[in-house]
């Protein structure tokens, strides 16, 4: 499970808003990474639409847990971005992630089946009445 925090930053004052929200997440970075069980944390910065966000991803039992916690150091953290000029829409979210690439042997096969499938489908489908005009 994991919990996202986020905010938008603005292009003001060569991107300020968006170098403090950095600075207090490197600051914050010990202490979250601490949290029992954290298996990740990402950092995703969009240049397009603003978006500055911290992902935190846990196992459901110690994600649990941490919500016992108050996820700390959320509140501190959120406070901190709050406080930046030109940092607006501070939220957070908690959602499942989880990976789901395939390695090579089994995007292999499934590729493999998905071509059989269109192949006995192609088999199995009806064949288009013959033009009598063709029959002359």
């Amino acid at each position: 499970i994991a919990r996202e925090w986020r905010c938008k930053w603005s292009e003001d004052a060569s991107k300020a808003s968006l170098d403090a929200a950095q600075a207090i997440l490197a600051d914050l970075l010990p202490e979250l990474s601490s949290v029992e069980g954290v298996a990740t944390i990402q950092r995703i910065v969009c240049g397009g639409c603003h978006d500055f966000k911290v992902i935190t991803k846990l196992p459901a039992a110690a994600f649990g847990e941490w919500e016992k916690a108050e996820f700390a150091p959320e509140k501190d953290f959120l406070e901190k971005l709050g406080g930046i000029k030109g940092v607006s829409a501070v939220e957070t979210q908690t959602y499942t992630l989880e990976e789901v690439k395939l390695n090579k042997k089994d995007a292999k096969k499934a590729m493999e089946n998905k071509e059989a499938e269109a192949e006995k489908a192609k088999a199995d489908a009806p064949k288009p009445p013959e033009d009598p005009a063709k029959k002359l």
